[in-house]
């Protein structure tokens, strides 16, 4: 049997390359894709819409030959995949969520929307402003509550140790779909930044074993 395709879904303000040392740290034989999230990419004439990037990552399945996927996907990539896991249960074998919230709250959108008016265009690489903010609107109404009972791929969930809020929102995420729960050291939740490799190493160990064998996660 085919070994699943990795899939990695990027958050908003960021761009494919940002899996870059998460996916360096991962066995290059096995298969793999960043691509981005549809309605982000820069050229992209429609806004995003949750629906249309999920039906999106079916097309990059769908182009790499692979019948089943391991999804791993960080803060709204991590709303995507578990989109993708409620609507095509069959075509995802493991999810891995990391730094995902379970509802975003009004006020965290909002602050995030003020941070980004405020920050020049040319700091968000890859990334146009106007795109960033059309992805925190489309997480202000993004409704995965019907998605999350619908769940059956294992899931592992990760999160920052001293970040309070998202420790929250991954012990009712991890809760709801029934996944692990681990935590990485530190408050900050770009993981994808402060911990590529032991990102790498827990996807890898979640999902088969694809990396050659390194240091052992810590447990929390």
């Amino acid at each position: 049997m085919d070994t699943p395709l990795l899939i990695f879904l990027h958050g908003p303000g960021q761009s494919p390359p940002a899996w870059q040392d998460v996916v360096g740290a991962i066995n290059p034989d096995q298969r793999m894709v960043a691509p981005w999230l549809k309605g982000l990419k820069p050229n992209d004439t429609a806004g995003f819409n949750m629906d249309a990037a999920v039906e999106a990552i079916a097309d990059v399945m769908e182009t790499n030959g692979a019948q089943k996927a391991d999804l791993v996907g960080y803060s709204l990539g991590g709303l995507v995949a578990i989109r993708m896991a409620s609507k095509y249960p069959t075509k995802v074998d493991h999810l891995v969520l990391i730094s995902t919230p379970v509802v975003p709250s009004a006020a965290l959108l909002s602050r995030q929307r003020a941070v980004v008016k405020i920050t020049p265009s040319f700091m968000f690489k890859g990334v146009g402003k106007t795109k960033i903010l059309e992805a925190l609107d489309a997480l202000s109404v993004a409704d995965i509550g019907a998605d999350l009972s619908s769940v059956t791929a294992p899931a592992l969930v990760i999160s920052a140790s001293e970040d309070q809020t998202g420790r929250v929102n991954a012990q009712s995420l991890a809760k709801q779909i029934n996944a692990m729960e681990y935590q990485l050291p530190g408050a900050d939740p770009h993981l994808l930044a402060t911990h590529p490799k032991l990102l790498a190493q827990y996807i890898a160990d979640f999902c088969g074993g694809i990396l050659e064998p390194q240091q052992t996660p810590p447990q929390s």
